[in-house]
């Protein structure tokens, strides 16, 4: 995961940092899912917002082993708030992490429960944009 958090190719380059999106279709994470797969969000505020430059966080987690990668946000963190009524309502069910013009998807996560958006200057904040190798995984 050290190499993974510090690969500047995907996920710690120095320019065009990969980027969290919110999904607006239902979905199951997966690591076949692809872009084509689900459906980013579309309303007035849904822009993709692009994650810190270089070397992300990772470590264990010393209650399960798993390592985990928390990606870096920009100051005001994964927001995503509703600028206007177009495309509302929306329902918004999990986020992804993708390059920076989203065709590559590298992770996704579903909500507890969906977000309906109805009206202006409503919020989804992505308060963990983390994503975790299970302990024992790779072999």
């Amino acid at each position: 995961m050290q190499l993974l958090a510090a690969d500047a190719t995907t996920l710690a380059p120095a320019q065009d940092p990969p980027t969290i999106c919110l999904i607006k279709t239902n979905f199951t994470p997966a690591e076949s899912l692809t872009v084509s797969d689900i459906t980013l969000a579309d309303f007035g505020g849904s822009t993709p917002i692009p994650c810190a430059t270089g070397t992300q966080n990772e470590g264990l987690d010393p209650a399960t082993n798993n390592a985990v990668i928390s990606m870096r946000g920009p100051i005001g963190g994964f927001r995503f708030e509703t600028t206007n009524t177009a495309n509302l309502p929306q329902t918004i069910f999990g986020f992804c992490l993708t390059n920076s013009n989203q065709t590559v998807l590298y992770g996704a996560a579903t909500f507890d429960a969906p977000v309906e958006l109805t009206t202006v200057n409503q919020f989804v904040d992505v308060e963990n944009a983390d994503f975790t190798q299970l302990a024992g995984s790779i072999e």
